[in-house]
């Protein structure tokens, strides 16, 4: 849905139609999550979750993580490379940040000041990302021979 000129729609209509696109694709992830049957602790187990948290994971928008991505961002963590070394911590972050959280005021924080300590005191993820903070700066120090 875009205007003439290309951009989305704007104001209430254009949050409004997002909202009904998020809803929509929401409902057909749950219903394909439906259609597994047995095989969806499987599915869930092959992802490393939970079949409770898979079906949560499926009810939220597909940008439902974004901040934690913006957060490594922030601190300076490869996301990519957290991935490779960390699959199972890399997916944790994710699966947090998508359940829960304070998603408005993170989000306005990473706009307005991402380096401002504040998200420390709501952020669930605080302690994994202190942990690969450190990890990270434990790593430079190391001398490579």
């Amino acid at each position: 849905m875009s205007t003439t000129n290309g951009d989305p729609l704007p104001g209430m209509v254009g949050r409004l139609a997002a909202w009904w696109n998020d809803f929509r694709a929401a409902r057909t992830r749950l219903r394909e999550l439906q259609w597994c049957g047995d095989n969806l602790g499987h599915i869930a187990r092959d992802v490393g979750l939970s079949s409770s948290d898979l079906y949560a994971m499926a009810a939220k928008p597909l940008d439902a993580a974004n901040q934690h991505k913006r957060r490594l961002a922030a601190l300076g963590i490869d996301q990519v490379a957290l991935l490779h070394r960390h699959p199972r911590v890399a997916r944790d972050l994710e699966r947090v940040c998508s359940l829960r959280g304070q998603k408005r005021r993170c989000e306005r924080d990473l706009a307005s000041h991402p380096n401002d300590p504040v998200w420390l005191t709501y952020c669930p993820n605080t302690q994994t990302l202190d942990a690969l903070k450190a990890g990270a700066t434990a790593a430079e120090r190391i001398p490579q021979n």
